[in-house]
């Protein structure tokens, strides 16, 4: 716990610092946009051999070029993600010549393809942090919601190997109609296994995908009821005390929330300040949620600038500002465009999932 609290104390003070500067510290990098699977709220998706994605990818070297660049501004942390960055086959090469370059990579992944040559290979060459999504823990919601039973089994074996490699694994759960009947039994399996699994309720419409559609989601009561469970069911004894802080306007980042912009109306979290996001086609944004302000790279240092500027023009909700529900809410410029196409729009889902929270937790406040 010591060493745990020591690096998030190093962590903020770095980006705290970062702040200061305007020093690009943690980016992404989406190596694709193809996948094994086909989830139903995804919002890039491509199939596998999709060739229209493999001829815009960007190659090999562009990549190393822009990791070398963005080390050269200041970056320290590195995320590898998707799509699933494993089924580009330089994706190994990728991964060794970030290392070399001394970046803190992490990696995003379904975990399809982990098999034991990747274990040995990530025991061999250990990630900051490798990140598996976990989309419910039977064969049947492998196939309702990635139209792939067989998947199940593969996560399974990849976490289970992983762990025992002694790999620093985390697990994500994105709680929507098709798996909110397995949001427990997953949280149950990662705690039998000594993993962080972390849950997201909020699902975002799919702004990036090739067709149009709607956000694949729970009603906004429904979604805060999945979240209170989980919550009591994750907590347990200090349930009550995570509820006196919801009573007083606050969640303490020891609880696990999702990160949200806390107060005011200009943006306030990391996005464009020290933290950015390139897309597979090789556009820079503030985060990947985020599809404006984008910035064609041609170098590395005039696309940040580029964003960094334009992040300090978006203001959110003149109506959120004071809303009591603030600090409970998912509302952030990522979720305002996603759910208005504005900045400053009021996001109606958040906003409903937000009183039904507080609604909720009020209710079991007054059990106790």
């Amino acid at each position: 716990m010591t060493n745990s609290l020591n690096y998030d104390f190093f962590i903020n003070h770095l980006f705290a610092k970062g702040t200061e500067k305007g020093t690009p510290l943690s980016g992404t990098f989406e190596l694709t946009p193809r996948c094994t699977l086909n989830c139903k709220m995804c919002y890039i998706h491509r199939s596998p051999n999709s060739c229209e994605a493999i001829e815009r990818e960007k190659p090999t070297e562009w990549w190393l070029d822009l990791a070398r660049d963005a080390r050269k501004e200041g970056m320290l942390l590195l995320l590898l993600t998707g799509g699933e960055p494993l089924l580009r086959s330089d994706f190994e090469e990728i991964y060794l010549e970030c290392r070399k370059m001394g970046f803190l990579v992490s990696v995003n992944t379904n975990g399809t393809l982990i098999d034991e040559k990747k274990v040995k290979f990530f025991a061999e060459n250990p990630p900051q942090k490798l990140n598996i999504t976990l989309y419910g823990t039977s064969e049947d919601t492998y196939e309702k919601l990635c139209g792939d039973r067989s998947a199940f089994k593969k996560v399974i074996y990849a976490i289970k190997s992983l762990k025992e490699a002694g790999v620093n694994i985390k697990l994500n759960y994105s709680i929507n109609p098709y798996n909110k009947d397995d949001m427990l039994k997953a949280y149950d399996f990662a705690k039998a296994l000594d993993v962080h699994i972390q849950p997201v309720s909020y699902m975002f419409p799919p702004l990036r995908a090739s067709v149009d559609g709607k956000a694949v989601r729970l009603t906004a009561e429904k979604a805060a009821l999945a979240h209170v469970e989980w919550q009591r069911h994750h907590l347990g004894e200090r349930f009550r005390e995570y509820l006196d802080h919801i009573k007083m306007g606050e969640v303490p980042e020891e609880f696990g929330e999702i990160c949200v912009d806390k107060t005011g109306e200009k943006i306030n979290c990391r996005a464009g300040s020290t933290v950015f996001w390139v897309t597979w086609d090789g556009k820079m944004t503030p985060c990947g949620m985020m599809i404006t302000p984008s910035a064609e790279i041609t170098d590395f240092n005039s696309a940040w600038q580029y964003i960094r500027t334009e992040r300090e023009k978006i203001v959110l909700p003149a109506e959120c500002k004071n809303c009591s529900l603030r600090k409970i809410c998912d509302v952030c410029a990522a979720v305002t465009f996603a759910e208005t196409g504005r900045y400053d729009g009021v996001p109606t889902y958040a906003c409903e999932k937000a009183k039904f929270y507080n609604k909720l937790c009020q209710k079991e406040l007054g059990k106790n």
